[in-house]
């Protein structure tokens, strides 16, 4: 059976990770224009980069852990064997964290830097300002940002995201608000036989288009459904 995972901001939300845009979430007294977006970063660096400095330091509290959901999907990937992929829109590490392996962070990721001359992405842990070094060239300054994916820009691995969707077995969707495109439209493009399960706290703008809806916590409903998947999985195998 080929899995396909989505995971949206609902799923590190039980980790301490603020959600997306929420009320008192992470763009609260910035617009994005301000600190999401190329032209931003072009005319105020100094801004961008403090505020994802913020959030870098956030993640990396050491209360700021994975949570159930995240270990769930970890632990099911090691013994699970046929594709799998974990599509994340989060740019924290939890999923690395917990141990998942065949993970594409499609909106980059906030513990990584990125060249604006080379392209070059290298793991960063520390603050990033307009005049921070570059490691490997010292006399280049001001070229690193963030490796995250801007308004504007596109999101990573789109072509193997299709490719696995197109090919999936069973997509499971979970935290995600289903507003974001591209990451909205994956579920659409699995094929008709797929099973498409959601999980998440509140139905969304693309309940209707799957198969089950499962509203909870995804600390809970993950590993609940995961375990479950593994108990069918099992009963298959012996009757084949």
């Amino acid at each position: 059976m080929k899995v396909v995972v989505l995971t949206g901001a609902g799923i590190s939300a039980e980790s301490g990770i603020p959600t997306f845009r929420s009320a008192d979430g992470l763009w609260e007294g910035h617009r994005l224009e301000d600190v999401a977006t190329p032209i931003a970063f072009q005319q105020n660096p100094e801004l961008v980069h403090q505020f994802y400095n913020a959030r870098r330091r956030h993640l990396l509290q050491a209360h700021i852990l994975p949570n159930a959901a995240h270990i769930a999907l970890a632990d099911y990937e090691a013994t699970h064997d046929d594709d799998f992929l974990l599509i994340t829109q989060n740019v924290d590490n939890l999923h690395f964290v917990a141990g998942s392996q065949n993970i594409l962070p499609m909106h980059g990721q906030l513990m990584e830097a990125r060249c604006t001359e080379t392209n070059k992405v290298i793991p960063w842990c520390e603050d990033l300002t307009p005049h921070t070094p570059d490691p490997e060239t010292p006399s280049r300054r001001g070229r690193l940002r963030p490796n995250v994916v801007w308004f504007g820009e596109t999101p990573y691995g789109m072509e193997e995201i299709q490719r696995a969707a197109q090919n999936a077995d069973l997509f499971l969707a979970v935290g995600t608000s289903a507003v974001v495109y591209p990451a909205a439209g994956i579920v659409e493009q699995t094929p008709s036989y797929c099973r498409r399960v959601e999980i998440n706290l509140d139905a969304t703008p693309q309940s209707k288009v799957f198969t089950e809806t499962i509203r909870g916590p995804a600390s809970i409903e993950v590993p609940e459904f995961l375990q479950r998947l593994q108990t069918e999985e099992n009963k298959q195998t012996r009757s084949d």
